[in-house]
C-alpha cells in the first residue's frame, strides 16, 4: 500500500514539476527551464526516477478528482507509441521501489531527500491513508483515501495542489479531463 502511495506521489510530483517548468528560474546561463526542472526533480529520492525517463515518456496528462474521503488521480501518456507507455510503466516501477524505501527514512531524512509533495504523500501514508492503484490502457489510476478526518484534510490539500497543477497544464481549447488523450 505505502509503496503504491509513493509511486503516486512521484507521478504527481512529476506533473507538478512540468507545470513549474514555466516558472523555474534559470539555473545557469543557457540552461533551459526543462533542464532546470529536471535538475530539481533529480534531488528527490522518488521523483528522480521519473526525471531520468521524461524524454522517453513524453507529454503526460493528469486528472485529479476530489472524493468524499480522499482523492483519485488519473495519469496518462499523450501518445499511442507503446515505447512511451513502457517507459512510463518502468519509471513507475522504479518510483514504487524508491517510495517503499523512503517509508523507512527518518522524518529528518525525508525532509532533505524528498520534494515537498512526496513528503506530503509520505506523511499521509504514515498517518494511515490507504492507496489503491490500477493501470489503464494508456496510464494509471490512483486512489488515496482515509476514514480519519485529519488525514482526509491532508488528502484534500493534496487534491487542491493536483487540481491547480492540472489546470495549469491545460492549453486553451484543450480536451476536457474525460477525453482520451
Amino acid at each position: 500500500m505505502i509503496k503504491k502511495m509513493l509511486m503516486a506521489a512521484a507521478f504527481i510530483a512529476t506533473t507538478f514539476a512540468v507545470v513549474l517548468a514555466k516558472d523555474t528560474p534559470k539555473g545557469t546561463p543557457g540552461e533551459s527551464p526543462m533542464a532546470a526542472m529536471k535538475a530539481e526533480m533529480m534531488k528527490c529520492y522518488v521523483c528522480k526516477n521519473i526525471a531520468a525517463k521524461m524524454d522517453e515518456i513524453g507529454p503526460r496528462g493528469m486528472e485529479p478528482v476530489k472524493l468524499n474521503d480522499g482523492l483519485a488521480i488519473r495519469h496518462w501518456v499523450k501518445s499511442d507509441d507503446p515505447k512511451r507507455l513502457a517507459a512510463f510503466r518502468a519509471a513507475g516501477n522504479a518510483c514504487s521501489k524508491a517510495g517503499e524505501e523512503c517509508m523507512s527514512f527518518t522524518d529528518e531524512r525525508a525532509k532533505t531527500e524528498l520534494c515537498e509533495f512526496c513528503q506530503g504523500v509520505r506523511t499521509a501514508a504514515k498517518a494511515g491513508a490507504r492507496m489503491s492503484m490500477g493501470q489503464t490502457p494508456n496510464g494509471d489510476m490512483m486512489v488515496l483515501t482515509s476514514a480519519d478526518a485529519p488525514v482526509q484534510a491532508q488528502l484534500a490539500t493534496l487534491h487542491e495542489k493536483c487540481a491547480l497543477m492540472a489546470s495549469s497544464m491545460e492549453m486553451p481549447g484543450a480536451k476536457t479531463s474525460a477525453s482520451k488523450e
